[in-house]
């Protein structure tokens, strides 16, 4: 099993940007060296607790210090860009990091992000403004002349600017007659526009965004809510991997969860509850997840059921975080792949604000990487586990 991160970041509202920024760095060099295998950065404009608004910046920022993990940002909100200028910042990141940079698209979820850009806050232009846009921006990566009109973009590319022959095969443009003035940069990706991976995240049951990526070969990431809309995100990106003639691979799957390991329970519980993990939920996520009762998914899952109104702090560390020492946490991740039916290929953990004290933070990051993941059994990863 990989262990990967998802840096929303959750920070508290009225940090610095500076300080995030540089609080970002300090979190990628040490999970770098610990040997995770991805830090996806969020991209969020309005939301005081989820605050970088380009995550870009961060990424290039962040791999001159680390030397194997890989970024991308998770994820850039499609319908809330010029598709023709995402698509150049995209492959000009991509050129810059080549193998170690992968793309996240989503269609967005906040409403003031989409009012703030003369969108419809009710969210209905979100997902034909994606599909649109990644339209757009695959004809820019292709480097050939197009003329695109839809009904939110329209962008075209005049013919005779450059020749993706003499690109690819020797680096260096063709000259007309002499002149260069009218040619144009290659700002495709890393590999070509077919060889850029692409990632797509999902929050809700038979995910839109899972069966996308099912379609198109992507990569599917969830935001865990229970087994049972594991298993239903699960079964949506199967049936689309099927329905062109794949086979579904758990190993694709990335799952995004809160985690905080310590030498022991007690401890894992105590720094939890009364560290960054716990604020963060206190003061943002828990009235999140009671409002959409995505808490709900957790109670099910446990041998103590609760009312979602009587979810404390005690609760979320027994039942929804994997919280604890090594052996616990193991348990808890089993535990979750016997209840969705299949083996995931890896667990990215969310980021909180631990600015003002981060050695504990960064200790679980390390336990985590070093002493969870290696003893997780990876065999039957491949396999689709049936569900009985």
């Amino acid at each position: 099993m990989e262990c990967g991160v998802f840096h929303t970041p959750y920070m508290r509202p009225g940090r610095k940007d500076k300080d995030t920024f540089e609080y970002s760095l300090l979190l990628a060099a040490a999970c770098d060296k610990f040997g995770y295998r991805d830090f996806m950065v969020g991209e969020h404009g309005m939301q005081a607790w989820e605050n970088i608004p380009n995550p870009e910046l961060l990424i290039v920022a962040a791999a001159q210090i680390t030397e194997r993990m890989r970024f991308a940002p998770m994820a850039h909100i499609v319908p809330l860009h010029n598709p023709s200028t995402l698509a150049i910042q995209i492959g000009y990141t991509s050129q810059l990091l080549e193998d170690r940079y992968f793309l996240g698209v989503g269609a967005g979820s906040w409403e003031n992000e989409a009012v703030l850009r003369g969108q419809p806050g009710d969210l209905s232009e979100a997902h034909p403004r994606l599909m649109e846009g990644l339209e757009v921006m695959d004809k820019v990566w292709r480097q050939e002349p197009f003329d695109f009109e839809g009904k939110y973009y329209k962008a075209a590319r005049l013919d005779g600017q450059i020749d993706p022959g003499s690109v690819a095969s020797h680096g260096e443009f063709k000259v007309k007659d002499g002149e260069e003035y009218h040619l144009t940069a290659d700002h495709s990706p890393h590999g070509g526009a077919d060889g850029l991976e692409i990632a797509v995240t999902g929050l809700s049951k038979n995910s839109p965004s899972h069966r996308l990526a099912g379609e198109r070969g992507w990569t599917p990431i969830s935001f865990y809510g229970g087994s049972a809309l594991l298993r239903s995100q699960w079964d949506t990106y199967s049936e689309a991997v099927r329905s062109i003639g794949g086979t579904p691979q758990g190993s694709r799957f990335k799952i995004a969860r809160d985690v905080f390991v310590a030498k022991t329970d007690e401890e894992a519980k105590e720094k939890a509850k009364n560290g960054a993990l716990g604020l963060a939920w206190q003061k943002y996520l828990m009235p999140v997840y009671q409002k959409y009762r995505i808490l709900q998914g957790f109670i099910d899952d446990a041998d103590h059921k609760v009312d979602i109104d009587d979810v404390d702090l005690d609760y979320l560390a027994d039942n929804v975080w994997l919280c604890g020492s090594p052996d616990t946490v193991i348990e808890k991740i089993e535990k979750t792949f016997d209840l969705a039916g299949f083996r995931y290929g890896q667990l990215a953990v969310n980021t909180h604000d631990a600015m003002d004290d981060p050695e504990p933070w960064i200790e679980s990051l390390r336990l985590f990487a070093t002493e969870v993941v290696p003893n997780v059994p990876v065999e039957g990863t491949h396999e689709t586990v049936a569900v009985g």
